[in-house]
């Protein structure tokens, strides 16, 4: 159970990345301004996760801070594609993330260590 919902985890990292790529080639702009919001975006989201979020990254946060962290800009990428037409879309995304953070928290972080031992 806790490595689908780990590999869940990481899948809604990346649709948090696509979706928030998605809204920025939505703003209304010309398209050179549209690619530079879309590709600024993920830069924005992946920056931030690598440096606050990830769980190998030392910055004296506990995990669980940083999985609610992530759940929050996961939510943020939601409402940006929300936002940006897909509110179905966004809505769905919203609820997998909600659920996925809830079996993290659930499942404990001796499903965490159990998993991180695995991939050492």
């Amino acid at each position: 159970m806790a490595i689908a919902n780990f590999t869940l985890r990481f899948l809604t990292e990346l649709m948090g990345i696509a979706a928030i790529g998605y809204a920025g080639f939505q703003v209304a702009a010309p398209m050179p301004l549209r690619a530079v919001a879309g590709i600024g975006a993920v830069i924005a989201l992946v920056v931030t996760w690598s440096r606050i979020v990830a769980p190998n990254t030392v910055n004296g946060l506990a995990q669980s801070e940083k999985d609610l962290i992530g759940t929050g800009i996961l939510l943020l990428a939601a409402v940006a594609l929300g936002a940006a037409g897909q509110l179905r879309l966004a809505v769905a995304f919203a609820l997998v993330v909600l659920a996925n953070t809830a079996l993290l928290f659930l499942l404990g972080q001796n499903a965490r260590g159990n998993w991180t031992g695995m991939v050492r």
